[in-house]
């Protein structure tokens, strides 16, 4: 056989192969008996590697599954922010059962925003025009200065670790990129609609699984991991009972996120239409306050409350608000009042709004009057990563390592100065005037509710940020920003909707509408 001859043969070989593989993998996707023997092939192959080396199986396990949720981030931008929702929400129950709280639950939350950030490459999405409408909202102009602010920390001759002030950054930074693929992801009310449903399944499971634990009692290996250390013990284990923590880091945690979606899905509920919507969604967020309750967190009671006063204020003039209203007084009276002393849940929320006997207010506010001369007299504060546990590690030698702020304004004023705290308060009267300005300005009825809604969970964490660093978890992120982004795309909704309505009207002029 001549040399030509040869190469002839091998390339029909070759263009056989390949087209017998894009035909296997590509169209068909493994629909043949080759994919089932290779599907087959490989889980006896891993189950032998469960069976003989456990954990070899696991991890070529976990990677792969790792793999594909990553791959999931990047192929679709809305799908990365649901990845993203639930891994926040169950990572930390994953690392305790599965890692004994050793799970790196940060850096995997970073690679997948960063997967979901690269769905933008990857569908080729031209963000040109959307970076500029971007930038240019009132709320992320404020958000950058408070960001260049953080930045320029870096040079606080008071600070003394890197480190510390690259942790700080990092978390920003990352904040700021997931609000932005949320901005983008959000370019319908339909995707929106997809996101809170997702949002609203994820919360009622977590929800109803801090009331098995309430009911049932904490498991075995929670128990375990609750008293394993001293301060968390401490922290979890109050008047001869454990808070619950359902799926999330800590009770606090926990009760934040049930008390702010609680909010926010009972004021949809109020406005809801379709019975069997209603209920379902009330039966969610039935399990969400009973959540919030058995957690203990005496800052998610007070933010209930100031979440649905900022509603029934923003909407009072509404009848179905007045109802509601009426109803929620009366709700509150009966808890404070009613001759319910042996519940020790109802006891701690009496004690949100009557705190003032409480050993641990008292012990908070002589910390606040002690560390208030220290505000005045640096106001660039005292560097980022200087206070509480973020002290004791990246700044050990520095005055404020290990001084409890127990409060995110505190903790912003000890370590950004009181100039950083005037960028946060801008900052958080900026996003709430969005809200207000849009509730107002609009005319269609669905976005009125969402508006509402959305006014009514910020306006609680900002609330809750007087008690607790309640912003910037891994928890409340992957709902706090997207909030946000939803409210600044809300009026872009109704706008490419009347421009439709317009433009059908030129090319039809003789249809009507209404």
């Amino acid at each position: 056989m001549a040399f030509s001859d040869i190469e002839r043969f091998k390339d029909s070989l070759s263009l056989k192969i390949g087209r017998f593989l894009h035909k296997i993998f590509i169209e068909q996707k493994l629909n043949n008996i080759i994919g089932y023997i290779l599907i087959a092939f490989f889980a006896i192959a891993l189950g032998y590697l469960f069976a003989a080396q456990t954990t070899l199986g696991i991890g070529i396990a976990g990677l792969i599954c790792g793999v594909a949720v990553v791959l999931a981030c990047m192929l679709d931008t809305l799908t990365g922010l649901f990845i993203n929702l639930i891994y926040s929400y169950f990572a930390f129950a994953f690392s305790r059962f599965f890692f004994n709280d050793e799970f790196p639950t940060g850096v995997a939350s970073d690679i997948l925003m960063l997967a979901t950030l690269f769905s933008f490459f990857v569908k080729r999405v031209h963000l040109k025009k959307t970076v500029d409408e971007f930038v240019h909202t009132p709320v992320v102009i404020a958000i950058l200065a408070l960001f260049f602010y953080l930045m320029i920390e870096l040079f606080n001759p008071y600070a003394r670790s890197f480190d510390g002030w690259f942790q700080t950054i990092r978390k920003s930074l990352g904040t700021l990129v997931f609000l932005f693929i949320a901005y983008k992801a959000f370019d319908s009310y339909e995707s929106v609609r997809k996101f809170l449903t997702g949002l609203f399944i994820v919360c009622t499971i977590t929800g109803l699984y801090g009331c098995i634990q309430q009911w049932h009692g904490l498991f075995d290996y929670e128990r375990a991991w609750a008293m394993a250390d001293d301060n968390r013990f401490g922290l979890i284990f109050i008047a001869g009972d454990f808070r619950k923590f359902s799926t999330m880091s800590d009770p606090t945690a926990y009760g934040i996120m049930m008390a702010s979606c609680g909010i926010f899905y009972l004021i949809i509920a109020v406005n809801e239409k379709r019975l069997p919507v209603k209920l379902t969604i009330l039966a969610g967020v039935i399990l969400m306050f009973l959540g919030m309750a058995y957690s203990g967190t005496r800052t998610a009671n007070a933010m209930a409350a100031a979440g649905l006063v900022m509603f029934m204020l923003l909407t009072i003039n509404k009848k179905s608000t007045q109802i509601f209203t009426v109803f929620a007084v009366l709700g509150f009276v009966a808890l404070m009042y009613g001759p319910f002393y042996g519940n020790a849940t109802v006891n701690r929320f009496r004690t949100t709004f009557n705190s003032t006997n409480d050993d641990s207010y008292k012990v908070r506010e002589t910390n606040r009057a002690f560390i208030q001369p220290y505000i005045y007299s640096h106001p660039i504060g005292g560097g980022l990563c200087t206070t509480g546990a973020g002290g004791l590690r990246f700044n050990p030698s520095h005055y404020l390592a290990g001084f409890p702020p127990d409060s995110g304004y505190l903790k912003k004023a000890l370590e950004t100065g009181w100039i950083g705290l005037i960028f946060i308060c801008v900052l958080y009267f900026v996003v709430l005037k969005n809200c207000i300005r849009g509730y107002f300005d609009t005319d269609d009825a669905d976005a009125k509710v969402l508006y509402a809604a959305s006014c009514a969970f910020l306006f609680s964490f900002y609330i809750a940020d007087f008690a607790q660093d309640a912003i910037g978890q891994i928890t409340d992120t992957v709902v706090y920003y997207p909030i946000i982004a939803l409210t600044l795309k809300l009026k872009d909704f109704r706008k490419s909707e009347e421009d439709s309505v317009n433009t059908q009207k030129r090319e039809n002029p003789e249809l009507k509408y209404t």
